[in-house]
């Protein structure tokens, strides 16, 4: 499970969570939902956090990473 918690344009920490790779993939690749200038507080994979940075990043992290 890949949990997503993320400050949104009021400093208001929200988090998503999906069930796999794929899910988070597709809704990275999708239709914009999250602003490329929202800070990542932590993603994480099994409870361990594998990335911290700006949702601008993410998708190319995530493309690159081996999980």
């Amino acid at each position: 499970m890949y949990r997503l918690t993320y400050q949104d344009n009021y400093h208001v920490e929200r988090t998503l969570e999906y069930k796999d790779y794929e899910e988070l993939m597709l809704s990275l690749s999708g239709c914009v939902t999250l602003s490329d200038t929202f800070l990542v507080t932590s993603l994480t994979f099994d409870d361990k956090v594998i990335y911290q940075g700006l949702v601008g990043d993410l998708y190319r992290f995530l493309s690159q990473a081996n999980f």
